[in-house]
């Protein structure tokens, strides 16, 4: 396993458990389909803070940036 790959592993365990399974999925089953810039995309919102990505995860919420919001969709979609 490249050490990039067990770097966004352990950047997925985020402590709360319903986000810590949506982006772990994402990773095994999505992120190495995704383009560069998605990829980029997805490394920026683990930057971003918890309650944050969970919001925007639920709707509740939306990220400021337009790749952050492709990439909320992006892992909404591959949630159905």
């Amino acid at each position: 396993m490249s050490t990039e790959r067990s770097q966004l592993i352990w950047r997925c365990r985020r402590g709360i458990r319903e986000m810590d399974i949506v982006l772990q999925d994402f990773l095994n089953n999505s992120y190495d389909t995704l383009n560069e810039s998605d990829k980029t995309s997805f490394i920026q919102l683990l930057d971003e803070a918890d309650l944050d990505i969970l919001n925007w995860l639920m709707g509740k919420d939306e990220p400021e940036t337009d790749e952050l919001k492709h990439i909320i969709k992006v892992i909404r979609e591959s949630r159905i």
